[in-house]
């Protein structure tokens, strides 16, 4: 393994324990009236470990390698995995006590507008899906980008619609007027 290699795993296992004990420490304990919030988040973990599962088999198969050198596609995807980790973290501590890895209302709930939730409403899956697409740029293969990034978007995509529900049923004109002034994934585009 080289220490390019090793830096990565250390990274990714670092993440994974962060993500692992954000998700424990911050959960919501009575589910039982709505068990699909729960299978949402859980549906997350099962989209990613397989997500990964097939980007590690192309990465393997090198069948349509990233036309990028060595170094540089690896300086770009840790810049990426930074950045794309910054506004994920970032956008979460903004939350503050309202963050859960469920979609739940808490009570007190308020409508978070400031940070990078002034720009995007869904800031901490934007940064997640950055992450993703860096690691597989990492891995050089445009077959394993595409196993990490699209299921991935998909199931985020499924949740957000779930979440964007929830908040407009709470929040109602509030929420909406939110929505006409934002985007969901990237400012000005999407």
């Amino acid at each position: 393994m080289t220490l390019i290699q090793t830096f990565w795993l250390l990274l990714g296992s670092a993440w994974a324990a962060a993500e692992t004990v954000m998700a424990l420490k911050n959960r919501i304990p009575d589910l039982s009236a709505n068990p699909a919030r729960f299978r949402s988040a859980r549906g997350i973990w099962w989209v990613i470990l397989g997500a990964l599962a097939l980007a590690l088999t192309f990465k393997h198969l090198h069948w349509l390698p990233l036309p990028l050198a060595y170094l540089p596609r690896q300086a770009l995807a840790l810049g990426l995995m930074l950045m794309a980790l910054g506004l994920r973290y970032y956008a979460i501590i903004r939350l503050g006590q309202w963050f859960s890895t469920q979609a739940v209302i808490q009570p007190q709930h308020c409508l978070i507008e400031q940070g990078p939730y002034r720009y995007i409403r869904h800031p901490a899956y934007t940064g997640l899906l950055g992450a993703f697409i860096a690691a597989g740029i990492a891995m050089g293969d445009g077959l394993a980008l595409l196993a990490l990034a699209c299921p991935l978007a998909w199931a985020l995509e499924r949740r957000m619609a779930y979440e964007e529900n929830l908040l407009s049923g709470h929040f109602g004109p509030a929420y909406n007027a939110y929505r006409q002034r934002t985007k969901k994934w990237l400012p000005w585009l999407y």
